[in-house]
């Protein structure tokens, strides 16, 4: 085989006609080939193969169950043949193989574990140069595969459940009539009659009322709130009650956290200097007045990824753009190209799995290897966002002017003069504090100050000599104070937002192996292919300053047609009411996902969901007055025996508290909860030095707040992806990083030992005895008040006697003071199940 190949490469060089002209030369030269041969043999067994069988034959031999990329390089006709990304040698330009650029580490890098030494790779590069020679006795026959390793987008894949169109089902027949209150209940009978199992019996009124209010605001209900409820015999009570909390500007609170979980919502840059991102909050507040408003699902999506972009923008719409400024963002990049990738593909993940359900950024670096979604459908989604001005960069443009607009606003005369009246009063006040201790600066401090970043450290370090901690915290103060007038004066509202670089959309290509600096095939703006999708409809902008290519991709994902977005939100919807979703993988609707327990309900939803003009609130008020979401979380063994899961629905599933819903209602119940202040900058509550003594400059980009503001709910707290608030972090509080379907639910004892020995929680309980002395004088009568504001019940007589003697006894034995001891019961109150746990 290798004389006939040696032949043809003669032929193929033009000495066909001098074998004829002079045999006896011809025969010397075949004699010399030959030992040339032998030569190359020699070279590949003794020098290439050792290299080959060490670094590359573990994923890239002949055993075809276990082929990394489709690539064998066991044969000369493997080679040629190459895998996924082609050929892995070029004849005619050795130095392009695919094979030595991946050992040069120039487009892949291989092998991963470490790149091969200089020696090893010239071995390879000269092994490459004369054809890359087999000796017959090592060449393994090779058999190119039919098939791809990844699914394919044909008929088959395309008629996954998932990608269909949705279509109402009519509700099933089942047998236990009386227990129906609207369509939802027909599909979970339905299931439950299939498998001989019945539905636990409907919850207490308290209990109704209870998770009505933590469901929907996020807040326990007073305990006058629920005596009220438990004797209100009206038919109406309870689809009042629906209402009222619908109707409460405290449920936007609680459901824009659901959101900002999906959207990586973080305030911070993260990497080393984890800066601020500013006017951040504004798009938090206009997601938690989205939900107020019952704003539509499909407008509340397209004000995100295109607000700009529509014929007339409003504020909320630029607002909502900066849906695109809340990932992580690295302000000193090695590789500027691979770093604009890589927060495209952030954008391109969130969205996916957010909107549609499917991990779509899987598809970075190759074919993805689960769902019907090729490497070219990737970046056809990428090349929607790739005309996007980057956040901003350190050594070039700045923030300011990459992501932030000032929308004019309206501003009186007496405004404008209140308002730089107060910026002279800060002014003064900060340079007076400041002529108090720059005489005690170092010459090097004196050029340190000038940067914004470094006058509170340098300040700071004179308090207790030159300063006082009063003017030092006067200082600080006035400077916060003065930022925030600097930064929104009278008539204008600075936001941070998308903009684009102009109208001339710039040409995409596929990146190869997710590389940003090598190019493949040209791609260009379509959706999903495997959903059989209409051609995008890109128009221009009217103002001229942007490619119109976001818009036509909002318009497609919150179409009617599209089968995963509506289908994926009444998911998430079923899955923050009962635990979980019908479909378990909330953000995984692909090959690997969950399948849904009860399709056609979930179909029915989606239906309703779009019938309703895509109305949030409209399918709260059908999934919470289902006898489905009314029934008690009662234990049944037989049912626990056939259904362990709780797949069929056959109870209520117990829910612990969220983060936000511990600390919130800590301060609820003891009456220090500041509602009345909703919206604007974020707060900062005290962290402990503990936890600030982790940053490299401790306390640096953490605020002080007041009093009243740390007391206000949760999802106002500034959220510093390196500086995690300690109670959030404990109790499972959202990921930032990336976007979060399904928060942990844990439970450990960093949570018991934070919640019983935190300065925080300590505080609060000191709080709460402080409250509930101030309106009883008995200990029993406060004691009685305290489970009752814990748990939203009565308690019993043996709960007091327990509670009264536990104090008598730390008084006795533990020589506490009356208050002390007191103070020590409302701590284990605020530690009991029946407050963490929601039934």
């Amino acid at each position: 085989m290798k004389q006939k190949l040696f032949f043809a490469g003669l032929f193929s060089a033009g000495l066909f006609g001098f074998v004829f002209q002079t045999p006896l030369v011809i025969a010397e030269t075949v004699v010399s080939a030959d030992q040339d041969l032998a030569a190359h043999y020699r070279f590949y067994l003794e020098e290439v193969k050792p290299i080959l069988a060490e670094h590359c034959y573990e994923c890239h031999a002949d055993d075809p169950d276990d082929i990394a990329g489709n690539l064998v390089l066991t044969s000369h006709a493997a080679l040629v043949h190459g895998g996924d990304s082609g050929a892995a040698i070029d004849g005619e330009d050795p130095a392009k193989s695919v094979l030595l650029q991946a050992v040069n580490y120039d487009v892949y890098e291989m092998p991963p574990d470490g790149k091969l030494s200089d020696s090893q790779i010239q071995t390879l590069t000269r092994w490459v140069e004369i054809g890359a020679p087999f000796p017959p006795s090592e060449e393994i026959d090779f058999v190119p595969p039919t098939h791809s390793s990844v699914p394919q987008v044909n008929d088959e894949t395309k008629r996954w459940w998932s990608f269909q169109k949705v279509v109402r089902p009519e509700p099933p027949v089942v047998e236990m009539k009386e227990w129906l209150r609207n369509p939802i209940d027909y599909f979970i009978l339905r299931k439950l009659e299939s498998a001989g199992l019945t539905p636990a019996p409907p919850a207490s009124r308290r209990q109704l009322i209870r998770r009505a209010y933590y469901d929907l605001v996020g807040l326990p209900p007073t305990p006058e709130q629920v005596a009220a409820f438990v004797s209100d015999d009206s038919p109406q009570a309870y689809a009042n009650l629906i209402d009222e909390l619908l109707a409460s500007p405290h449920y936007g609170e609680k459901w824009g956290r659901h959101w900002l979980d999906l959207v990586r919502y973080a305030e911070t840059n993260s990497f080393e200097r984890d800066a601020a991102k500013p006017f951040v909050w504004r798009y938090r507040d206009y997601v938690i007045r989205a939900f107020n408003d019952d704003k539509p699902y499909d407008q509340f999506l397209t004000e995100q990824l295109a607000g700009d972009e529509l014929p007339t923008p409003t504020a909320d719409a630029l607002i909502a753009t900066g849906y695109y400024r809340l990932g992580a963002w690295d302000d000193e990049p090695a590789d500027r190209l691979q770093a604009k990738f890589d927060e495209l593909d952030d954008i391109v993940g969130t969205t996916s799995k957010t909107v549609l359900g499917l991990t779509v950024d899987c598809a970075r670096c190759h074919d993805h290897k689960i769902d019907p979604i090729p490497q070219s459908d990737y970046y056809s989604m990428v090349s929607f966002f790739e005309n996007i001005r980057r956040y901003g960069v350190r050594s070039g443009e700045s923030v300011e002017a990459a992501s932030i607009r000032k929308i004019p606003g309206e501003a009186t005369p007496e405004e404008r003069e209140q308002y730089e009246a107060k910026v002279r009063r800060l002014r003064k006040k900060i340079e007076r504090i400041e002529a108090i201790a720059k005489p005690d600066f170092e010459p090097v401090e004196h050029e340190e100050y000038q940067y914004e970043m470094n006058r509170e450290r340098l300040l700071r370090k004179r308090i207790g000599s030159v300063l006082t901690q009063h003017q030092f915290d006067t200082f600080h103060r006035a400077r916060r104070e003065l930022q925030r007038l600097v930064e929104t004066p009278p008539g204008t509202l600075p936001v941070l937002c998308v903009t684009e670089e102009g109208s001339d959309p710039p040409v995409s290509y596929i990146r190869i192996r997710g590389n940003a600096n090598v190019t493949g095939d040209e791609v260009a703006p379509s959706f999903l292919s495997v959903l059989s999708p209409p051609e995008p409809q890109i128009t221009m902008p009217a103002h001229q300053s942007s490619t119109g290519r976001r818009l036509a991709l909002a318009k497609w994902l919150s179409s009617d047609e599209n089968p995963l977005t509506a289908r994926v939100m009444v998911n998430r919807l079923w899955q923050y009411h009962f635990g979980r979703g019908i479909v378990r993988t909330s953000s995984d609707f692909g090959f690997q996902g969950a399948a849904p327990t009860h399709p056609e309900l979930l179909d029915w939803l989606a239906s309703e969901f779009v019938d309703h003009r895509w109305s949030i609130k409209a399918m709260h008020r059908a999934i919470m007055l289902s006898h489905a979401y009314q029934m008690s979380s009662a234990f049944n063994q037989d049912a626990y025996d056939a259904d362990p899961e709780n797949d069929l629905f056959w109870r209520f599933d117990v829910r612990r508290l969220t983060a936000e819903e511990i600390r919130d209602s800590i301060l609820a119940v003891n009456g220090s909860l500041n509602l009345e202040q909703m919206f604007g900058p974020s707060i900062f509550p005290i962290q402990p030095k503990e936890v600030l003594a982790g940053q490299s400059v401790p306390g640096q980009g953490w605020g002080d707040s007041s009093e009243s503001e740390r007391r206000r709910r949760s999802i106002y707290i500034h959220v510093k992806r390196s500086l995690p608030v300690p109670i959030l972090s404990t109790n499972d509080s959202a990921d930032t990083d990336n976007t979060c379907p399904v928060r942990f639910i844990t439970t450990q004892p960093t949570q018991a030992l934070g919640m019983m020995n935190s300065d925080f929680t300590n505080g609060q309980a000191h709080a709460l005895a402080r409250s509930v002395t101030s309106e009883h004088t008995e200990l029993r009568d406060r004691v009685a008040e305290v489970i009752a504001r814990v748990t939203q019940r009565t308690a019993n007589e043996v709960e007091i006697d327990r509670a009264v003697s536990m104090c008598e006894l730390l008084v006795t034995e533990e020589s506490m003071t009356a208050e002390e001891s007191f103070e020590a019961f409302c701590l284990l109150a605020l530690n009991l199940n029946e407050f963490v746990y929601v039934d």
